[in-house]
């Protein structure tokens, strides 16, 4: 298989598996699917990446940079790889009825730059005057968001419950019946217009609304202007077919001169499978095409390759370092058969069949313990809110993620009620614990317990250790988050996957002989 077929079926793999994970991250609706789903895919998404980090600035809402990154490398492959309105457009672009004797008929032409600068310009004034109402009807991912919930929800769950209703009928009871989406008209029709207008645009010129329209998309060909490896014509290998201009749906192919408007390309990489000739090629931008095949796209894609291979090795090395300065002390492992839940959940089986993974807890979270679960539900609750208490911990009177869950999954709980749920009961274990292993004074686990559920007892001579009361404990995980044991925790939270109620503490003598004799009160 030729190199260009290679890079070209390689793009639309990488574009299926994005736009097949967006699109059902819609359709989660009885929560297989959860937030670490969004968190992957939308940290990739540059609006909704760009309005995360002007709000919180961090790492984990940067992808919008690792977005630019990538085009300073390669140019627009955003465009073709990553953004579902781009994909979609490609998947139309399939539809578009044609001739038998001219196929894929698109042509050079020029763009209004104007127009495009100027939705530009005002897509960074309104969002520094902190209005994302342009964006509404601008943003890529948030015009696929609305056409995919407007259009598909309402297909999506009348299929699963005409599934359901036949196979009630047969005595197969797998499936559950979904309530139909909210219906909004006016939103309705904007969907079913916007869609019928990008078709419009798709059959007439290709990705107009990608070279025209999209803020995104004219952003990044500003910055593709500078890329690294850009696709480029070799003047005296083309034969001037115009087999390249009539594949290229971006129109940025001029064939009389030879030459690819960089700024347009949205990185599809049809033209280096339909040029017969070989004469366009994926090449470093100082390279001179004709000297050598330095820059062939073989050797050209093996050098990318070992680039990116180089990278992936540097930061396992890294990783490996990391590891092997960890201490070595603290070796029982800390036994979590199940993930904890947020306060209000009821149950690990109340939470897993009515979250929705919306992000609202996750974001309004304060301490930012409720992290995006890989496998620690199992597949069935892929993604789904958890409390990572190496993160953080769950402060004690918060009530914040229950006032903002949207299904329920979270009930809403008063702060005198939430002190009392136990999520989980906190573990020690002896053997990890510094006061042991190292004969060192220690007591951050009972000094954060706001329930005084951890407590220190006489150990040796001028040293205590802790103890858990587990009756008290509500298992907001300060403890664990607080100790300083490594590589496993001397004590831990494991989750209950029913929550109870526990006894509320007691100002006790025990509690209170803790307490230093020279503090003042």
């Amino acid at each position: 298989m030729k190199v260009s077929h290679r890079l070209s079926i390689f793009r639309i793999v990488v574009a299926i598996l994005s736009f097949t994970l967006i699109t059902l991250a819609f359709f989660d609706y009885v929560s297989k699917l959860s937030f670490h789903h969004f968190r992957t895919i939308l940290f990739l998404q540059f609006v909704p990446s760009l309005l995360q980090f002007i709000q919180s600035p961090s790492i984990i809402t940067a992808g919008f940079i690792l977005v630019i990154l990538l085009t300073l490398l390669f140019g627009r492959v955003y465009c073709s790889w990553i953004c579902p309105l781009g994909i979609l457009q490609d998947g139309l672009c399939k539809l578009k009825p044609h001739k038998r004797k001219r196929r894929n008929r698109y042509q050079y032409y020029q763009t209004n730059k104007w127009l495009k600068y100027s939705i530009l310009i005002l897509t960074f004034v309104s969002i520094l005057l902190g209005s994302t109402i342009l964006l509404r009807f601008i943003d890529p991912y948030s015009l696929y968001g609305k056409m995919t919930y407007q259009l598909g929800s309402p297909v999506v769950v009348g299929v699963n419950n005409l599934a359901f209703d036949i196979l009630q009928q047969m005595g197969n009871y797998s499936l559950k019946p979904l309530p139909y989406p909210s219906f909004n008209l006016s939103a309705f029709v904007f969907s079913i217009g916007f869609l019928g207008i990008l078709i419009f645009l798709v059959f007439w010129r290709g990705r107009v609304y990608c070279t025209e329209w999209c803020p995104v998309g004219t952003l990044l060909g500003l910055v593709s202007k500078f890329s690294i490896f850009k696709l480029r014509v070799s003047e005296s290998d083309c034969t001037a077919c115009g087999l390249c201009a009539r594949n290229c749906k971006a129109g940025c192919i001029d064939t009389k001169l030879k030459t690819i408007d960089f700024e347009r390309c949205v990185a599809c990489f049809n033209c280096l499978r339909t040029c017969s000739a070989h004469a366009i090629i994926f090449t470093h931008h100082q390279s001179k095409i004709g000297e050598s095949n330095l820059y062939h796209p073989d050797i050209q894609r093996r050098r990318i390759l070992g680039m990116m291979i180089t990278a992936t090795a540097g930061l396992g090395l890294k990783s490996a370092m990391a590891q092997a300065n960890i201490g070595t002390k603290a070796m029982l492992p800390n036994p979590k058969p199940y993930p904890v839940t947020p306060p209000g959940s009821l149950s690990l089986e109340h939470f897993n069949k009515t979250c929705t993974a919306c992000h609202l807890c996750i974001n309004a979270c304060p301490t930012q313990v409720l992290q995006p679960a890989m496998l620690q539900f199992g597949l069935i609750g892929l993604f789904q809110p958890y409390l990572d208490f190496h993160k953080n911990f769950c402060n004690y009177d918060c009530v914040r993620c229950g006032e903002v869950c949207p299904t329920g999954a979270i009930k809403r709980l008063n702060s005198d009620d939430k002190k009392l749920v136990q999520i989980g009961q906190a573990h020690f274990f002896r053997e990890n614990c510094v006061v042991y292993t190292e004969e060192t004074a220690c007591g951050a686990c009972s000094e954060h317990c706001p329930t005084k559920a951890v407590h220190m007892v006489s150990y040796k001579a001028g040293l205590t250790i802790p103890e858990v009361n587990q009756n008290i404990c509500v298992g907001c995980g300060a403890c664990e988050y607080a100790c300083p044991a490594l590589p496993n925790k001397a004590i831990y939270v494991a989750a209950n996957p029913i929550h109870f109620q526990a006894l509320a503490p007691e100002k006790s003598t025990k509690i209170q002989e803790e307490i230093p004799e020279e503090f003042p009160f």
